[in-house]
Order: C-alpha cells, then structure tokens, then sequence
C-alpha cells in the first residue's frame, strides 16, 4: 500500500488520506480514518474506528468501520457495514447493502440495496433502495 499519500494525527488516532488519492490494493486501517475528496479505492476500504469518507470518493469493493460517513456523490461498489451509526449523504450510490448497528441516516437520491440497521432509519428526500428493515423506526421526511 502507498503510504506517501496518508498521514497519521498520533493523539486522536486518525490517519487522513490526501484528496485525489489512488490505492490498488485494499486499504485496512487500525484507527479512525479521514479520507478526502475523489480517493480511488480500487478494492476494499476498512477501519477499526470511525471512517469519513469525502465527497466523490470511489470505493471498488466493501467498506467497513465502527461508524461511517458517506461523501456525497460517492460510490461503493459493494457493500457498507458498520458496528454503529451510517450516515450516507447526497446523491451517494452503494451497489450493495448498507447494514448498520446503529441507526441508519439516508440524505436525498440515495441509490442502495437492502438498509438494515439496528435502530431507526431516517430518510430525507426520494432515495432509490431495494427494502428498508428498521430495528426501531422508519422516519421519512421531504425536506430538511
């Protein structure tokens, strides 16, 4: 893996990937991650702690993490779990199943598979996903 492109903040354990980066093989960090705008993962992506990935970012396999959140306009190939929360913004398109053991949250014109959390599952806007299944509720709204 090219470590030229990731940094490592040692007292927050956090690693932050450079915008625009390239990785050919697959990513697995110990920590919280940051990654930054229109990273190319060409396979998995993966952290121990919480992940943010930025807008435009294109993951070719899995994510996983302890909570995530989705930039808007990315796209995951597979699918995204998480051990918390999932939050997936604006317009992000997920070829598989977005599970969570939190709560779910979804922004507008989302594009997923099956959305399984634990807790509640909140939408905003008109997403285009296969089925819902909510541990507690589903909160639909049309508008911020």
């Amino acid at each position: 893996m090219e470590t030229d492109f990731i940094s490592r903040h040692k007292d927050s354990d956090t690693f932050i990937i450079r915008r625009s980066s390239f990785f050919d093989t697959p990513v697995h960090l110990k920590g919280n991650l940051i990654v930054g705008t229109s990273c190319n993962f060409w396979s998995d992506l993966a952290a121990t702690g919480s992940l943010k990935l930025g807008k435009g970012a294109v993951v070719k396999g899995s994510v996983r993490a302890a909570s995530a959140i989705i930039g808007a306009h990315s796209v995951i190939a597979g699918d995204v779990k998480t051990e918390q929360d999932c939050t997936v913004l604006d317009g992000a398109k997920i070829g598989g199943d977005i599970i969570a053991g939190g709560k779910i949250m979804l922004r507008p014109n989302i594009k997923a598979g099956i959305v399984d959390a634990r807790g509640n599952i909140e939408i905003t806007g008109k997403s285009d996903v296969t089925e819902l299944r909510a541990g507690a509720k589903i909160i639909a709204t049309n508008r911020l």
